[in-house]
């Protein structure tokens, strides 16, 4: 009898295990993101990776499946993913390409999951923080994502110039076209990664600056500015700029960069320094790169376009069609924790590296390996992550970094910023490229005021003297 019972008592138990891992609960989340493709399969095998690691720390059963992403520009890519009825659970955007969404509310607000969580707030650097405060769509934990200016060693010790103001630049660009290579440097598309470098030194990194009366004035349309315009186009005709860059993506950028064609461009403080050294590496060229403090200006230091911290310029959201936002947000999360940093940092053991007399050693496949959701820059690695080239950028800005007195046009008038903002990119377009002369600066600034410069201009010296 007593054998009965226990029997009986022993099948139960299995019996309600059997029971409870049937209807164990498994989740997809289907993730779209800038080079993350379901057609590669290291890519596919990573993402199996981290989601093991989140089942050991959460007990949750998880699988990611990334979206493919048509070649090209990745922010109107995403668009058009979009556009045919396909909606991820988690899309990493940049360049404000998420902003229309906004309003149809495809993005959480993920102000209760930020900032309940531990994790989070223990981890987010406080840019980042301030980034979310004001935009709550976006979450990001990063560096500091300023752009930085950067050279070959052997180059700039040769040319004997060690660049530290306006001229000292020129001169150091002027060097590499009649010595080294076919421009002196080369950027992508528009003005903003030579504004990242030149803006201090003009006295217009911030949005808003006072004039000698102390009112209050938009930088973009002041002399300060067209004598920037003016030095950009004086590059660009002398053949310094590189004729190409409105057609130039970040990828022609490099391979020109990496193939002596320039011997200057302007890349993200941190890894991406490391990458492009790596990438010399594996074509068998001998260089150590350097990246350059910005040139002193007007304000007699040095300084980089102040950092606009009213959004994150690259972050990850969860949206409105998503079934599961909970484990989405758990995901998210994980990802920042130590754990997560740990998987997403080192990469997969046996490919990214390995385990050697109880160290970790990176393979070569490893010392060029990229964070493919978060970099916590105050995580404590085991081994040292960053490179030389990266140590010194993230040194330099990190130094030299200020916040943009950025404030936002009020949505009623979204119409006329962008007429404004339009009428700027191309006259300042065509400034430097010798269509116009810099004399239509003046006819671009009475255009700008007539289009709502008048009443933004009001707006922000009510704002600023509040």
């Amino acid at each position: 009898m007593k054998f009965e019972k226990k029997f009986v008592v022993f099948f139960l138990v299995v019996a309600l295990a059997f029971v409870g891992m049937s209807f164990a609960k498994s989740y997809t989340l289907t993730l779209l993101q800038q080079d993350v493709s379901p057609y590669n399969e290291e890519e596919v095998a990573f993402l199996n990776y981290l989601t093991e690691g989140f089942k050991e720390e959460t007990g949750i059963d998880l699988k990611i499946e990334p979206i493919a992403v048509p070649t090209g520009n990745y922010s109107e890519k995403v668009n058009l993913v979009l556009a045919g009825g396909t909606y991820p659970d988690i899309i990493w955007w940049r360049d404000d390409a998420e902003l229309p969404y906004i309003d149809q509310g495809l993005l959480l607000d993920l102000s209760d999951y930020v900032n309940n969580s531990e994790v989070f707030q223990d981890n987010m650097p406080e840019w980042n923080k301030m980034r979310f405060e004001n935009f709550p769509y976006l979450v990001a934990v990063t560096p500091l994502s300023l752009r930085i200016a950067v050279t070959r060693k052997e180059w700039l010790e040769e040319s004997g110039i060690n660049p530290v103001t306006v001229d000292d630049y020129y001169n150091l660009l002027k060097f590499y076209k009649e010595n080294k290579s076919k421009y002196g440097l080369t950027i992508t598309e528009d003005l903003s990664r030579l504004n990242w470098i030149f803006d201090a030194a003009f006295g217009v990194n911030q949005m808003w600056i006072q004039d000698e009366n102390g009112k209050w004035v938009y930088s973009k349309v002041t002399d300060l500015e067209k004598e920037k315009l003016a030095f950009y186009a004086k590059l660009y005709a002398e053949g310094l700029l590189d004729t190409e860059f409105v057609t130039t993506n970040w990828q022609g950028m490099e391979d020109k960069f990496y193939s002596g064609q320039v011997g200057m461009v302007v890349g993200t403080a941190g890894t991406v320094m490391d990458l492009y050294q790596k990438r010399f590496w594996d074509r068998d060229i001998d260089t150590e790169l350097v990246p350059l403090t910005p040139p002193v200006g007007v304000s007699g230091k040095a300084g980089f376009t102040a950092a606009n911290l009213d959004k994150e310029p690259r972050g990850y959201c969860i949206t409105a069609t998503c079934k599961n936002p909970d484990i989405a947000f758990k995901f998210l999360e994980f990802m920042a924790s130590d754990k997560g940093q740990y998987l997403d940092r080192l990469g997969m053991p046996g490919r990214e590296y390995n385990i050697k007399d109880g160290e970790i050693v990176l393979t070569s496949r490893g010392e060029g390996w990229w964070p493919r959701f978060f970099e916590n820059p105050n995580w404590e690695a085991p081994i040292e992550l960053y490179g030389k080239p990266a140590k010194e950028a993230i040194s330099i800005v990190n130094e030299l970094f200020e916040a943009d007195n950025y404030f936002l046009m009020p949505q009623e008038y979204a119409t006329k910023w962008d007429e404004m903002n339009n009428l700027y990119k191309e006259y300042s377009m065509k400034i430097v490229l010798g269509e116009y002369s810099i004399d239509k600066f003046d006819e671009m600034t009475e255009k700008w005021y007539k289009a709502g410069g008048t009443l933004y201009t009001d707006l922000a010296n009510d704002y600023f003297n509040k």
